[in-house]
């Protein structure tokens, strides 16, 4: 570097340093100062620790007043049918304002299904502003919310979060959070009772934190049966048993082929004169025996029908048979179940593609009698978002069809049934009654009720009540007879 060049860069030094300091001087109202997080207003940045409390968090909001006739204390009601038993009649009709709303309250997005045990409904919420996944309890008379009980968990938005419906029986509500976290409370007070993290009990090695739980987090519903809550977790086992009451378990199934968990629930059935826990894992199926003489013990599987998405749980037709769905273009399959003494062994009889067959997206199928309705998903082509009917004996040709211009929103949407009732929400808001026969519906009515955005979850009808939801709000109905 020149002489001359040396002189230019000390001069524009100097001046810039007098400048600096007469500036400082003038006390413009701000100044240079050291970096401290959060004082630009970006939110500080902490290490997030790796361990859940689950259910450390209560409120009290409200109290129970009066009680209301009515239950459905699980996915897919008492029978596991979704059918419900009561007597109460709904209506025939509505009039021009639908049926009433009687209350309804904001969510946080997510498709988990209401359920309904004295007087209260109960659903799986989770709250972004706290990052908590949070069972929350409600008046099923007047909506107000009596309890809550939470605990924070983080995770990213994957197609909403919470998708599960609880549990309940008179004294105990068990829930299976967003990230296979499961929580016992008292169903009257809230109280807590046990907890379990089957992610950290049952994690497969190799995958990260040892992930049991799908991608698009947990969509299995815990299942109690007497004093025990079955549930499928993968990992080391295919299924487990907890005393209700303790938190204890009580038997593992062992899981040789490592299956992983699915979106579906499991499903008692009783074939061949044995009462059994079927579930549909990725991977394949499984029959677990359900009695004290041989409890956990794993009866038969199959691989041979093994989508890689499935999210409607098994139908069970009778003579040993029973249905199973996948996702995304799978289609159906036909299984059989055999037994030979103490031996039970599954064939896949027959399997179809979605516009060939019966089929199911998401919501699972009702068999009533000798027939089977479903909504028909996108990919089942002229079918497609049509209610369809199937008689058990042929479920590749529809008995009845809702036709082309009755379909049903993205045919995302769930149904109920009680009688010769069903009711059916569309993806979209409109709530449809159906009269059914054998093999036929009759429309009834229809109403839009409001603008949903993707109403996924299963409904709850329980007494006069129809409670359902779409990703952010829950709505109560009265569909019973008007007097």
């Amino acid at each position: 570097m020149s002489g001359r060049n040396i002189l230019l860069v000390v001069i524009a030094s100097s001046v810039f340093a007098v400048a600096f300091i007469w500036w400082q001087a003038a006390d413009p109202g701000y100044r240079v100062v050291e970096r401290i997080p959060g004082m630009d207003n970006r939110p500080v940045r902490t290490a997030v620790a790796d361990s859940i409390t689950i259910g450390e968090n209560f409120e009290m909001l409200g109290e129970l007043t009066g009680s209301e006739e009515g239950s459905w204390t699980r996915f897919r009601g008492a029978f596991f049918d979704n059918i419900s038993r009561e007597t109460i009649p709904l209506a025939e009709k509505w009039d021009t304002s639908g049926p009433p709303v009687l209350w309804r309250t904001e969510l946080g997005e997510g498709y988990a299904g209401p359920a309904v045990s004295n007087g209260r409904v109960y659903i799986l919420d989770y709250n972004e502003r706290r990052k908590a996944d949070m069972l929350r309890c409600f008046s099923l008379a007047s909506g107000t919310e009596l309890w809550r009980r939470w605990y924070k968990v983080e995770f990213k938005r994957n197609h909403g979060y919470s998708r599960t419906v609880p549990a309940v029986t008179d004294k105990y509500v068990v829930t299976m959070g967003p990230r296979s976290h499961v929580m016992c409370v008292d169903a009257a007070t809230g109280d807590l009772k046990w907890t379990r993290d089957l992610e950290k009990e049952f994690g497969i090695p190799g995958s990260a934190k040892g992930k049991i739980t799908p991608e698009f987090y947990n969509g299995q519903c815990p299942l109690i049966d007497d004093d025990l809550v079955i549930l499928a977790p993968g990992g080391r086992a295919i299924m487990t048993a907890v005393d209700i009451a303790t938190g204890k378990t009580v038997w593992e199934t062992p899981n040789a082929d490592s299956m992983r968990m699915s979106h579906t629930s499991i499903m008692p059935m009783t074939i061949s004169g044995k009462r059994m826990y079927v579930y549909h894992a990725i991977g394949g199926v499984v029959g677990v025996s359900a009695e004290k003489a041989d409890n956990g013990r794993l009866l038969w599987k199959t691989s041979d029908w093994n989508p890689s998405i499935v999210v409607a749980s098994p139908v069970y037709l009778g003579n040993g048979e029973f249905l199973a769905f996948g996702t995304y273009g799978a289609g159906t399959a036909r299984i059989k179940v055999s037994r030979n003494g103490d031996t039970f062994t599954a064939t896949v009889v027959q399997k179809h593609k979605p516009n060939e067959g019966i089929s199911a997206e998401q919501h699972t199928p009702i068999k009533t009698g000798d027939y089977i309705w479903t909504v028909m998903p996108d990919n089942s082509g002229e079918l497609k978002r049509q209610l369809t009917c199937y008689n058990i004996s042929d479920i590749r040709k529809p008995v009845w069809t809702s036709g082309k211009d009755l379909r049903f929103g993205k045919g995302m949407g769930p149904y109920i049934m009680r009688g010769d009732k069903m009711l059916l929400l569309d993806d979209e808001g409109t709530l449809y009654l159906f009269r059914t026969g054998e093999g036929t519906a009759e429309l009834l009515a229809k109403h839009k009720l409001f603008s949903a955005i993707e109403a996924w979850a299963p409904m709850a009808l329980a007494g006069r009540y129809l409670i359902l939801r779409d990703a952010h709000n829950l709505l109560c109905i009265e569909t019973g007879e008007k007097n």
